[in-house]
């Protein structure tokens, strides 16, 4: 049971939360132009979660349906997005790196470590040759929510932060939530996207095309959210 309440505490930034303080964007002297993008962005799989009431902070919440189903539905739809080679991780790589072309900076991906956790890296790696600034994007939960006996739409949870290549200073760092089940105040705030709504999990696993499109869209619109904090 902690395990699920600890996968959807990360979607679930309750209204009785401290409000987030992130650092806006501080331009160095020189534009940045390149940047390295740290490795691991993603979780290894997709949350299916419901919860009976969207009223109050998650953790005080109490309305989690049973653990077993949670997980049940959870492994159904990681099924259903495996059926398809769903790669939510290099989609939404490739399209940071896209994004960022198009406000002029150029992208690349770098080798590793992996995260033992879901938070920023501790120490970064060597940034490439050029690179002015390092971009560490920690997706800390990915997939669908149903809160207060609603429809299940995608939902998405990361936390960015930008550093100096060369002094190591955070230039940004801010945390988007698309589709949140309670907003909590200082975040970025994305609503979902009406296309991609579910009744009920067989309705999820039936379309799984549909599925994995909601979750890369969703992401999609994250990493361009990020994008616009660059600047």
């Amino acid at each position: 049971m902690k395990k699920s309440i600890a996968a959807l505490g990360l979607l679930s930034l309750g209204a009785c939360a401290s409000p987030y303080v992130g650092t806006p964007y501080t331009a160095p002297a020189v534009p940045v132009t390149s940047v390295g993008i740290v490795d691991d962005t993603l979780p290894d799989e997709a949350i299916a979660y419901e919860a009976a009431s969207t009223m109050g902070n998650f953790g005080l919440l109490g309305a989690l349906i049973d653990a077993g189903v949670q997980d049940s539905r959870k492994d159904r739809v990681n099924e259903a997005l495996a059926s398809v080679n769903h790669t939510p991780e290099a989609t939404f790589e490739a399209h940071l790196i896209g994004a960022l072309a198009d406000a002029g900076i150029k992208g690349a991906m770098l080798q590793g470590p992996d995260r033992e956790k879901r938070a920023f890296l501790e120490k970064y790696p060597v940034a490439p040759a050029g690179a002015q600034a390092l971009i560490d994007f920690n997706v800390t939960g990915y997939g669908y929510v149903n809160a207060g006996n609603q429809m299940w739409r995608p939902t998405v949870a990361a936390d960015v932060k930008m550093v100096d290549a060369a002094t190591g200073k955070t230039l940004m760092e801010n945390r988007i939530v698309y589709n949140p089940v309670d907003a909590q105040a200082g975040i970025v705030t994305l609503a979902p996207n009406p296309e991609f709504v579910f009744q009920n999990r067989e309705d999820m696993i039936s379309q799984p095309e549909r599925l994995a499109e909601g979750i890369d869209d969703a992401l999609k619109q994250v990493a361009d959210a990020a994008v616009r904090l660059m600047k």
